[in-house]
């Protein structure tokens, strides 16, 4: 059965943006699958989400689950696994067309939209079983990550390679967006922001399910880490800063999973911040907000340890604006655009501790001058970065590939 729209991602826990981004397709008549490998202890899922039994993708599976089960116990081996994957393997979109190999018979639809670069060739791979067009949603820089050079050259050749196949695009961000259409020469991909469902908070916001869950007292100033914990976030920074941050009822909580996690406890322990450092397991992204709001400021640590970072917009962000807290962040260039545009927090030199302490200890300080035009600014950016309106932008897209008017010649 052909559907109006079938989407491809790598996704375990299917980010916040895909889910939005399909409900929002759903809610205005469009028929919508979306195709992600099976992972352990992923959970009850929508109907509309489908699991792929990767054990029946042969090689590329069997090697999938290899790399999980390696790089799960020893993070550090991540990179040279990576290296010996790519030259053991013809091409890297190879790999990711014979891992959704066993469902491209079923995956027909009018509009495919392939979620971040690996997705691509998958497809790709469906539109040459089945016809359609094809939507290329650039979660990020892909090939300017955190990756070692050769890794860099390879994922460029593949975005060179197949990002003219692409009907259209669309990308997170206008740093991105430039970037993209300047590389290939391309027209600039459409921008649809990151942004979470508009929600009302009151300012006398409830703060309690946050500090109930981690026995953190009401005098408190919560600094919130919330995400995944995977390595190169500069989270070790931003915990050994607390050692150094002068107001004694400043607390930072770190709200999430990852490979890091014990890591990061264990730093947390040797520098003697047991009582200043806590931790929280991720929630269902239903209930994040609740939590977040439970905080006095959101922090974004992140290096900008490369292009891709540099120019990042994270889902934090947003979440952040939504929950009408204050942001703590590295100056990075789209991070700036937002939170200096809107007046919605601090942004400084995070590459030390003793820097991270102080541009905390300044938060603290300037709590009381800055705040109303904090909450002013926030109020307007929730307003203007919700995604009601960058549903709006998506949706678009998609009904015009899914409905493309037909051009027809003169007499």
């Amino acid at each position: 059965m052909t559907v109006d729209v079938v989407m491809f991602t790598m996704d375990a826990r299917i980010d916040r943006r895909i889910l939005l981004a399909a409900r929002t397709l759903m809610a205005n008549g469009l028929r919508v699958h979306l195709f992600a490998p099976a992972y352990a202890g992923f959970g009850e899922e929508p109907d509309w989400i489908q699991r792929i039994d990767i054990q029946s993708a042969g090689a590329g599976g069997k090697g999938l689950n290899l790399y999980r089960l390696v790089t799960d116990r020893w993070p550090w081996l991540r990179g040279a696994f990576r290296w010996l994957v790519w030259r053991a393997t013809p091409s890297p979109e190879h790999v990711f067309v014979t891992l959704f190999a066993p469902v491209l018979e079923r995956a027909a639809a009018r509009v495919y939209i392939a979620h971040d670069l690996p997705m691509l060739p998958v497809a790709i791979a469906a539109r040459g079983h089945h016809g359609g067009r094809i939507l290329l949603d650039s979660h990020e820089l892909y090939p300017e990550q955190e990756f070692s050079d050769w890794e860099k050259r390879l994922w460029r050749k593949v975005e060179t390679r197949l990002i003219g196949q692409a009907d259209a695009i669309i990308t997170v961000n206008p740093s991105i967006a430039r970037e993209i259409s300047r590389r290939h020469g391309l027209p600039e991909p459409t921008v649809v922001q990151n942004a979470e469902l508009y929600r009302k908070v009151q300012s006398n916001r409830d703060r309690s399910r946050l500090r109930q869950a981690l026995g953190i007292p009401a005098s408190a100033k919560v600094f919130l880490y919330q995400g995944g914990l995977s390595a190169r976030r500069n989270i070790e920074t931003l915990i050994a800063a607390f050692g150094r941050v002068r107001n004694k009822d400043a607390m930072l909580v770190i709200l999430g999973d990852g490979a890091v996690l014990a890591g990061l406890q264990r730093l947390a322990h040797i520098h003697g911040l047991a009582d200043r450092v806590r931790f929280h397991p991720a929630v269902p992204q239903a209930e994040l907000l609740e939590m977040t709001q439970g905080a006095d400021f959101g922090v974004i640590p992140y290096e900008a340890n490369c292009l891709n970072t540099e120019l990042c917009t994270p889902n934090k962000l947003f979440e952040f604006i939504m929950a009408r807290i204050p942001i703590i962040s590295t100056d990075l260039l789209e991070i700036r655009r937002i939170v200096a545009g809107y007046n919605i927090g601090l942004l400084g030199n995070t590459e030390t501790p003793e820097s991270f302490a102080q541009l905390i200890d300044d938060a603290i300080d300037r709590t009381t001058e800055l705040e109303p035009s904090w909450r002013s600014g926030l109020e307007r950016a929730a307003h203007d970065l919700c995604w009601e309106r960058e549903g709006e932008t998506y949706l678009s897209v998609v009904r015009d590939l899914a409905n493309p008017v037909s051009k027809t010649t003169g007499p």
